[in-house]
């Protein structure tokens, strides 16, 4: 289905691009949906240091994102202060960009913003463009007179899950239906069933070694601490850490004392994970009780990519992963328990008739998934909210 000819999308957004962070995935592999569905689209972000690889080889795209890098001080590593600076000199930035674009607009170029929630203000002035926006949040908001001027101005909201809809609505009184709710996606090429032995070949792993594999940043709000107990209680598995360092999970886990069973991998190239997954025998999904987001909010892209992944999966038992999965797709440990996660992976490596069945249920259920079918989605109801789109 094509979108041509339609409202040029203007997707804006104050991140540092490429990055290593989830949320670059995710704005990639939007872009990347929506211009395969024929949307004209230009990623607007600041200009600030980064790798040098491009949008394309960094996050393994078939297509090329136009992407605009407006002029900031690129001041964001310094400290909460640094990042408000940068922040400001962004929302300056794209209001002359967009300001200047007028005359365009006019002319018979027809434009609509998209932006999500990476900070809390660079949003600012948009409502004051004259430009129709969609939002794309990624947690609930509490009140505050800058949210509810951005949300209420808005033509419609994108949310992550149905749990962010409801406390978005009660919080701002908009109505549920201009709150659309679009879990993250998968990338089904990408993330496939891949041979076990020949992964660990690749990776230089033993091939009789069972492995417990958490793919991801290591932040204080994902509940790591019960994987480093799991490897206290486990120690003939090895807990591969891939995405952090053992000083990064020391830190986010106040735990100085790592166990030689935990081995941190640190970043490793969007590429090269499907391969990672491939060789794990068991897929770790943490979370924890004591933070919001973590509890209620997220949809983590990982818990996507293991079901495409076809390994058994352990997820913590919090409300937002059962907006997407159940006990028929994935085994369940109680969050900050780290002694009910070593036993749940003993249970699953015990077990591996179970495991198939969840694991073929929950292979199915991804294809539910794609990023294609979520940016086919959002166009749906940017077309319901904003005439002529």
């Amino acid at each position: 289905m094509s979108y041509k000819n339609n409202r040029k999308i203007y997707y804006v957004v104050n991140a540092r691009l490429p990055t290593e962070k989830a949320h670059g995935v995710q704005i990639a592999k939007m872009c990347e949906a929506l211009i395969r569905q024929g949307v004209a689209l230009e990623l607007i972000v600041p200009r600030r240091s980064t790798v040098s690889e491009g949008m394309r080889e960094f996050y393994d795209l078939d297509v090329e994102i136009p992407v605009r890098r407006l002029p900031v001080l690129d001041c964001y590593e310094w400290g909460p202060i640094g990042f408000w600076i940068g922040s400001l000199s962004f929302l300056c930035a794209y209001t002359v960009f967009f300001l200047s674009r007028r005359v365009v607009q006019h002319a018979g170029q027809r434009a609509v913003i998209y932006t999500t929630d990476i900070d809390q203000f660079s949003f600012l002035l948009i409502p004051f463009l004259g430009l129709p926006y969609i939002v794309e949040l990624h947690d609930a908001k509490p009140w505050s007179l800058r949210f509810y001027l951005f949300l209420r101005r808005a033509a419609g909201v994108v949310v992550i899950n149905r749990i962010i809809q409801r406390e978005i609505a009660a919080t701002f009184g908009i109505e549920a239906r201009g709150i659309a709710v679009h879990p993250n996606g998968i990338d089904l090429a990408r993330f496939v069933q891949a041979n076990r032995a020949a992964a660990r070949l690749a990776r230089s792993i033993s091939p009789d070694i069972p492995i417990a594999l958490y793919a991801g940043k290591c932040y204080p709000w994902k509940g790591l601490d019960a994987l480093v107990q799991a490897a206290v209680s486990s120690p003939e598995i090895h807990f591969y850490l891939v995405g952090g360092t053992v000083d990064e999970l020391a830190a986010a886990t106040g735990i100085n004392a790592i166990p030689v069973n935990i081995m941190a991998i640190g970043h490793q190239p969007y590429r090269v994970m499907p391969e990672w997954l491939a060789a794990a025998d068991v897929l770790l999904l943490t979370g924890t009780h004591t933070n919001d987001y973590s509890y209620l909010h997220t949809s983590p892209m990982k818990l996507f990519e293991y079901m495409a992944a076809e390994r058994p999966i352990i997820a913590a038992d919090t409300p937002a992963v059962r907006e997407v999965v159940s006990q028929q797709e994935v085994f369940f440990y109680a969050p900050d328990d780290g002694r009910d996660l070593a036993a749940t992976i003993a249970y699953v490596l015990a077990h591996p008739a179970e495991a198939e069945v969840k694991v073929a249920a929950a292979a199915a259920l991804a294809r539910q998934f794609s990023w294609q079918l979520r940016a086919d989605a959002v166009i749906h109801f940017m077309r319901e909210k904003i005439s002529s789109v």
